[in-house]
């Protein structure tokens, strides 16, 4: 049981304790370990710990406290007022308070189950060890008691020595309780067992909430991924162009993963080089480098993952042999580490590479191993998609031996060409070619012989005139030449078409050479028609053919205008 001090004076109701995680001292101590502090601070439910030591206090007359290894006070009840309005505000008697506590300590590191141990400023503490996880991490302190009568003298030469006022000194020793020794044991065994089941209690809702935290932020970051793969697919879906979903694309994983950078790459129709697809984090100048890169081996992570089809991870950029000779290239984007994947169709056909830079030497994890996997996955569907898109305009618009424009995409041409020249009051002029002398060729030499002679054709045509203008294969071995806004002045418009015949002209009679190494030679018949502003474009062809058949009769390979009736 507890007993009071009759010898020293205290007040009955007038019992004062005070927090001790308010005091100055406790501030001053060392910082406590983050790993295992942080377990305990993290585990422990410190409501249901201050309540079961402020009841224990009031019960038995005496403080409780936790502690960390480093002695800082982590939860407590009130605290003896001897404790913290006299020895712990003095440097002497504060001094000797430490000692006790890293003794106490002490004793509990060498595995005592409890301690018991006098302060130097003579009252008495007892510790025993929190045990988590089957590691030391606090003390459970009760104290400060006296095991036997106090003796005035011994205190009053200590207030002395302290500067304490020595009346108001011995008054707060009156409320210090006399506790029977023998009683200590158990009297620590029932904390430290209260103590321990509140902390693993505690400890399991940590974990518990932990996991629902892991679980969370999982379904957060999937919630992120479908939304992207969502935006993405309804992207490619409404048929943007392929640089916007690219673009796009790098821009919401960069968003999803802060700490990396991202680039795509497209392997070129020939699959030799790699150009530019998207890469908005990146510098302009280590973009324009890596556009037109010829693939390897060793050419980079993403060189090499293209020309192998492998996943490529380059932790150490600095250190790493395929990144040797890009070395200027990587400091200039300051870049430490990259992951390159390749991005390949359901036929296994490599059609870019999506890569992934740090700014420090990193490590993929497995499970960001397969988001980047998903990632370039998305990128395959808006490549392949442009690709099929673009395929599908090539047969829709163009030719397919040659390649130039067939009928469908003149007739669009020429109405937009309409279009301009009204609105610019600028001249257009239309060219009706056909080939003399080009049955022969499919006669003798066979249609494939012919084909070749007809594409060789085509290059010529389209050398002959400017970009804006239109070549097409009107049929068989007939062309049409498009050419826009040449001049608001019709004499210079006839003028400029008539050179441009000409030089058509001079290109197509020249021989071509056939299969058996001979050479062929065929001319050409030319029909001009020169208009302005809107006209009926099945007209200006009627009228282009006319004039094209008045040459093949007037011969000599000399172009002639149309002529009305």
């Amino acid at each position: 049981m507890t007993a009071k001090s009759p010898h020293l004076h205290r007040g009955a109701n007038l019992i004062q304790m005070l927090d001790p995680l308010a005091t100055n001292w406790n501030q001053t101590l060392p910082a406590p370990d983050n790993t295992v502090t942080g377990k305990l601070v993290a585990a422990l439910d410190f409501t249901l710990l201050n309540q079961l030591f402020e009841n224990f206090l009031q019960v038995m007359d005496i403080p409780i406290a936790l502690i960390d290894l480093h002695g800082k006070v982590l939860a407590s009840s009130r605290w003896q007022r001897a404790c913290i309005q006299f020895h712990r505000q003095a440097e002497p008697t504060l001094q000797r308070c430490l000692e006790s506590d890293r003794d106490l300590a002490l004793q509990l590191q060498q595995g005592k189950n409890y301690s018991i141990y006098r302060c130097r400023n003579g009252l008495t503490d007892c510790a025993t060890p929190i045990i988590m996880d089957g590691e030391h991490i606090a003390n459970l302190f009760i104290g400060q008691f006296l095991l036997h009568e106090p003796d005035p003298a011994y205190f009053s030469a200590q207030a002395a020595e302290a500067g304490f006022n020595t009346a108001d000194y011995l008054s707060a020793l009156a409320d210090v309780p006399i506790v029977d020794e023998a009683k200590l044991p158990a009297m620590l065994n029932m904390l430290a067992s209260l103590a321990q089941q509140i902390t693993e209690l505690s400890l399991v809702n940590s974990r518990y909430q932990q996991h629902l935290q892991h679980t969370e932020q999982q379904v957060l970051q999937r919630t992120q991924q479908l939304t992207l793969q969502n935006q993405i697919l309804s992207q490619i879906s409404e048929g943007a162009a392929l640089k916007t979903v690219l673009h796009n694309l790098v821009t919401q994983v960069e968003l999803l993963h802060p700490n990396m950078l991202c680039s795509i790459l497209l392997l070129d129709e020939g699959g030799t080089t790699l150009r530019h697809g998207a890469a908005p984090s990146m510098p302009e100048a280590y973009n324009q480098a890596l556009d037109g890169i010829t693939i390897g081996v060793g050419v980079g992570s993403c060189g090499t993952a293209a020309s192998t089809g492998e996943t490529v991870i380059v932790t150490d950029i600095n250190s790493h042999p395929y990144w040797q000779p890009y070395q200027a290239l990587a400091q200039l984007a300051d870049v430490k580490a990259c992951w390159s994947q390749p991005v390949k169709n359901a036929q296994g056909k490599v059609l870019g590479t999506f890569a992934i830079y740090h700014h420090q030497p990193t490590e993929p994890s497995a499970e960001l191993l397969e988001k980047i996997k998903t990632y370039g996955n998305l990128a395959e569907l808006a490549i392949s998609r442009s690709l099929s898109a673009t395929q599908i305009r090539q047969l829709a618009f163009y030719d397919s031996l040659t390649g130039l424009a067939n009928r469908r995409l003149l007739e669009e041409h020429l109405l937009q060409a309409m279009a301009s020249s009204k609105r610019n009051q600028q001249y257009c002029g239309l060219m009706f070619i056909d080939l003399d002398n080009f049955k022969p060729v499919n006669d003798i030499y066979g249609h494939k012989t012919g084909d070749t002679l007809l594409t060789e054709v085509a290059r010529r045509l389209q050398s002959a005139v400017r970009s804006a203008d239109t070549v097409a294969r009107f049929g068989g071995d007939e062309f049409i030449v498009l050419l826009r806004d040449i001049d608001t002045d019709a004499g210079r418009s006839k003028l400029h078409m008539q050179q441009i015949a000409g030089k058509i002209a001079h290109e197509l009679a020249r021989p071509y050479p056939l299969s058996d190494h001979s050479m062929h030679q065929c001319a050409c018949s030319i029909g001009l028609v020169l208009f302005l502003g809107e006209a009926n474009s099945d007209d200006l062809l009627r009228q282009a053919d006319s004039a094209m058949y008045l040459a093949k009769r007037q011969g000599q390979n000399q172009p002639c205008w149309f002529s009305p009736p």
